[in-house]
């Protein structure tokens, strides 16, 4: 057993280490793009792993809300913390949705449609018309209507907290975990007596079994991410290579930018902070869940980053509940491609409400997943007089890899809000984390 416990650790560094990550995207791309039937026989054990990682994901925001929500009551986490927040909050979907808008204007204004790309495109639309099921979004939107008595704020009340659990439903949980919690702090106070301790441990618990789960990571990656490109051949690509250009660009810009303003907010070097925060963004890519990426974000940020624990702690499960960075900015950029590819312009009024209604639509995606997550698309799209009809096939095909760049900018932006607004645990701290 002595002689087993370097090997251990040796190993849990290495399979954590971020060029192992790395690797393992990149053996998913090259598995993905081989052409092997093997491939998609990988999509179980992908499955798998999304499974043991939400386990434990709501039991873990049961626990982590009430012990956000003590902190900030108690005064761990100020009043001018909170409203630095939510500045921030306001801030990073400002700039996300007129980046989304502005940048694809000029794009496509300098660098037009030509004849052979839109006769390319209705023609991929007409061969894939048979193959895309339509039906899909369609009921679900029709099941949203039908649903309209639990629309709205009352949508937000767990009548049945069980219900929700088992159905991860999350933001009824959020809510019930913020009120449960701050009930729990109203009852030590009369009291005397918490059970703030035995939620800690049940917090830590719940660490524990992901930091299990996280040795998994590269052959969750490679399962999860090899399946998803399989499907895609090459001429998507070339038919919609305005959009991927500016949506994939633009996502690459704000990822890299997020690492930068992570670095100068927590006072560490960009390599160092990148070679950290790469963890969470590919955890994100190859589960394309942002939920799963609550607990490693929040442990690579406090533990890793050294970002303020309290801080990090109150917002990331909120946020990455309930903002949809990644869905804003697709929503922005899809808009525009389909008006330029119907040659619309757009005044200054109207990019200003594409801005707007993509942040709006961005809400209406919560709790939806896979091809159901385009539908609020239409709420942008139908103002203009663009039709969601034809949007829908094109963004489809592609809709497994913005999936996933989706999720990562979720992972990013989010994170970049706690550490603007608390900064750094350790002001001047050691530029250089001791590996575990």
């Amino acid at each position: 057993m002595t002689k087993l416990g370097p090997f251990l650790k040796a190993l849990k560094r290495w399979l954590n280490h971020p060029l192992t990550v790395l690797g393992s995207v990149a053996i998913a791309l090259v598995l993905g793009t081989s052409g092997w039937h093997f491939v998609d026989s990988l999509r179980p054990i992908g499955d798998l792993y999304i499974a043991l990682l939400q386990m434990c994901v709501l039991p873990f925001l049961l626990t982590t809300i009430p012990l956000a929500v003590r902190s900030a009551m108690t005064g761990a986490t100020n009043a001018v913390v909170i409203r630095s927040l939510a500045g921030w909050i306001v801030c990073a979907v400002v700039v996300v949705a007129m980046i989304g808008v502005l940048v694809p204007v000029i794009v496509f204004h300098f660098v037009p449609f030509d004849g052979s790309t839109i006769a390319a495109m209705g023609a991929l639309v007409g061969g894939t018309a048979g193959k895309v099921d339509l039906e899909f979004p369609i009921d679900q939107s029709g099941s949203s209507i039908g649903a309209a008595a639990d629309s709205g704020l009352l949508a937000l009340v767990p009548s049945n907290i069980f219900s929700a659990l088992s159905t991860n439903d999350t933001m009824p949980v959020l809510v019930f975990a913020a009120i449960f919690g701050t009930s729990m702090v109203v009852c030590e106070r009369r009291s005397g007596r918490s059970l703030f301790s035995a939620l800690q441990s049940l917090h830590d618990a719940c660490l524990l079994i992901f930091q299990w789960l996280n040795l998994l990571v590269p052959i969750g990656i490679i399962a999860l991410i090899a399946p998803q490109i399989a499907p895609l051949g090459p001429r998507v690509y070339i038919v919609l290579a305005h959009f991927s250009y500016v949506f994939f660009g633009l996502s690459a810009a704000i990822l890299m930018l997020s690492i930068v303003i992570l670095a100068v907010a927590l006072r560490l070097d960009v390599p160092l902070t990148f070679a950290r925060f790469s963890r969470p963004l590919m955890v994100a890519a190859a589960t394309r869940n942002t939920l799963a990426c609550i607990p490693i974000a929040i442990e690579t940020m406090t533990r890793e980053l050294r970002a303020s624990p309290e801080t990090c702690e109150l917002y990331i499960p909120v946020g990455f509940a309930s903002l949809r960075f990644g869905t804003i900015l697709h929503f922005a950029v899809a808009t525009m491609f389909v008006g330029a590819l119907l040659g619309r312009s757009f005044s200054t009024g109207d990019i200003l409400m594409v801005a707007i209604l993509s942040v709006a639509g961005s809400f209406a995606t919560l709790g939806i997943s896979g091809a159901a997550a385009l539908v609020p698309l239409a709420g942008v799209l139908r103002p203009f007089g663009l039709p969601y009809e034809l949007a829908f096939p094109l963004l489809v095909i592609i809709d497994p890899l913005v999936h996933m760049v989706r999720i990562m900018l979720n992972v990013a932006v989010n994170c970049i809000i706690p550490a603007l607004a608390a900064g750094s645990r350790l002001p001047q701290a050691a530029l250089v984390i001791p590996a575990e």
